[in-house]
């Protein structure tokens, strides 16, 4: 993540106070600590992050040793709930845990796992449904695939025709007006971001309907 996108993400968690924070792709567990880190700063009582990605067996790249070090060295462990499973965020046992926990208390979900487009748009529509209303579903690394003039050298995109995460955030707005305001907020505000319009405001309970 850039630290343009972290300041964004620490403005609103300081704001917004979600209990806790649904890291999809949580990789090599960075992003996770940072975010515990950030719980603990503001001290939120009970903040915790559901860290989701893909076992070692599915992924031998996804290891989070140094991950759960560091948490233990910032005294973060117990705000983490690390979730390498089969499946990652598709994985049933998880996905209802995710539905109980933001059942009980507000929830921020990140999408930042498999950037294709029919993992990306699917995984937005099924933990949308599970957003606190007033916090954000955030799409990460809508500016790949050529958007915004920047290039993923391990996915190059040469042909021009992948749909990523970008092209998730356009469909995903268009049967969501109702429940969700889309933003640029972060990108406009610091120029430099990875989530380039990939900031979801849930505003309502329930769609209703194109408005």
């Amino acid at each position: 993540k850039l630290p343009t996108d972290l300041w964004c993400y620490q403005q609103v968690i300081h704001d917004l106070r979600p209990q806790y924070i649904i890291d999809l792709g949580s990789s090599q567990g960075g992003s996770a600590v940072w975010f515990a880190s950030m719980l603990k700063l503001f001290e939120i009582p009970g903040g915790k992050v559901i860290s989701v990605d893909l076992p070692l067996e599915q992924a031998y790249w996804l290891s989070k040793h140094r991950a759960e070090e560091a948490a233990k060295r910032l005294k973060v462990e117990d705000r983490i709930d690390w979730n390498y499973v089969a499946g990652g965020s598709k994985n049933e046992a998880v996905r209802d845990k995710v539905a109980q926990l933001c059942s009980q208390a507000p929830c921020m979900v990140i999408s930042d796992s498999d950037h294709d487009y029919s993992h990306t748009y699917y995984e937005m529509e099924w933990y949308a449904k599970h957003v606190g209303v007033g916090h954000y579903l955030v799409v990460e690394d809508t500016n790949i695939y050529g958007w915004a003039g920047w290039l993923n050298i391990n996915d190059p995109n040469q042909d021009g025709l992948k749909k990523g995460p970008m092209e998730s955030a356009n469909d995903f707005e268009l049967s969501h007006r109702a429940d969700y305001v889309r933003t640029d907020w972060c990108s406009k505000h610091y120029g430099l971001s990875q989530t380039q319009n990939g900031w979801f405001f849930r505003k309502a309970k329930q769609a209703r309907g194109l408005s």
